[in-house]
């Protein structure tokens, strides 16, 4: 079997990508706008870097940790990928105490590779997922498995395939999402299970996805779409929610300018900053990427 790359599915933060079907864009439309002038100051935790933010944020007692990104796509501003970030500086971080990491991708059965490849392209087509996020999600795991730590995928079936993508017709987004909450819900709580029965194991299972999957106060229309009510019960309410934000990813997003933390995005900054949203739930800002004289990001 071989890897496919991340799916591209949804922006962040309880709220699918603009992609998303109309009737789902609509139950997301009544969400109360941000109130920039009262949440122009949210308050924050600053770190230099990525590491240490995740040490300083993650509880010692975490069992699961919902890594959730915004996706890059073609579409947005072309910066260093949160997925690469993470590889580079997040993973090696909390690495001596990860057992496992589930990714949000798929593997390919050999029985099902034509069916599989035409419903990857259209996914890619449909989501604008750039060609390096292949290549991306491939470095993640190999650097998974060379800190010892187990990387799985989820497992689609050949009729899974055919209901995410039609022959002939647009992709299912409902669907698709779906099926990658059901997945990564069931995967994490095998871990969990198979982990506890090993006493030596170490603390801490993560999944690394988008950040709708992960939501631990999912909004009205979307909260079927979230694991971690499911995670929550299999660690024993030890699951934490970490959404890791790319300013740039964010820019000129309609469903993004809700969230509580948009405004943050404003303010200046070339620290690491943590806010924390509620219990055990947390969004990391990366800073912005240096502008270079031409006035595109370095």
């Amino acid at each position: 079997m071989r890897l496919v790359a991340l799916l591209p599915l949804v922006a962040c933060c309880g709220k699918p990508a603009q992609q998303v079907a109309p009737a789902h864009e609509r139950a997301l439309a009544d969400a109360r706008p941000v109130d920039a002038a009262a949440h122009a100051s949210l308050p924050t935790s600053s770190y230099a870097d990525l590491a240490s933010a995740l040490l300083a944020t993650i509880p010692a007692d975490a069992r699961l940790i919902g890594f959730g990104e915004l996706h890059a796509r073609t579409d947005r501003a072309q910066v260093r990928t949160t997925l690469s970030r993470f590889t580079a500086d997040g993973l090696p971080a909390i690495a001596d105490k990860l057992s496992d990491l589930v990714i949000e991708t798929w593997l390919i059965d050999k029985g099902c590779e034509k069916t599989a490849t035409t419903a990857s392209a259209t996914v890619d087509a449909t989501m604008r997922r750039p060609i390096e996020t292949k290549s991306e999600i491939a470095e993640l795991a190999d650097a998974a498995r060379k800190a010892g730590i187990q990387p799985h995928a989820m497992r689609v079936t050949c009729d899974d395939y055919a209901r995410i993508a039609p022959p002939g017709k647009p992709m299912d987004v409902p669907a698709m999402l779906t099926l990658t909450t059901s997945e990564l819900g069931r995967i994490a709580t095998e871990a969990v299970i198979h982990r506890d029965r090993d006493p030596a194991h170490k603390p801490w299972i993560a999944l690394y996805g988008g950040a709708l999957h992960n939501d631990r106060f999912p909004d009205n229309g979307v909260a079927d779409w979230s694991y971690a009510a499911k995670a929550d019960a299999a660690s024993g309410n030890h699951f934490v929610e970490i959404d890791l934000i790319v300013p740039e990813l964010a820019d000129h997003d309609d469903v993004l300018a809700k969230q509580a933390w948009y405004p943050l995005l404003a303010e200046p900054s070339t620290a690491i900053r943590v806010w924390k949203r509620g219990e055990r739930s947390f969004v990391i800002l990366f800073p912005r990427a240096p502008v270079s004289p031409a006035g595109s990001a370095s």
